[in-house]
């Protein structure tokens, strides 16, 4: 929802999630654009995270941690853009930033 809020990104959810899809292993989220048809084999955690997702749709959930957030990574890989930008919080193993200020990313 921070992309979606930032004007350096799609103004819809699925523009943010499915930007640059068509860049295989080069898009916002690498379900989108990895080329593995999504299958959904467990129905219980596909059901919470459809609950959780409406719920932060609906305005009941928000992380306030996460803040202002607008990239996230795990904490085993080490993203070239990270040293680039404001490291907000850690949760589990996601580390969370946000872009420094000033800075147009490119």
């Amino acid at each position: 929802m921070n992309r979606v809020k930032d004007h350096r990104y799609p103004s819809t959810i699925c523009g943010v999630v499915f930007q640059n899809q068509d860049k295989r292993n080069a898009c916002q989220f690498s379900f989108a654009c990895d080329g593995i048809p999504e299958v959904i084999s467990e129905r219980e955690p596909w059901v919470q995270a459809e609950d959780i997702a409406n719920r932060f749709l609906a305005g009941e959930l928000y992380l306030t941690e996460v803040g202002t957030a607008t990239h996230y990574h795990a904490t085993y890989v080490s993203p070239k853009w990270a040293p680039r930008m404001e490291k907000v919080t850690q949760i589990g193993l996601h580390v969370f930033y946000k872009f420094k200020r000033g800075w147009l990313f490119g």
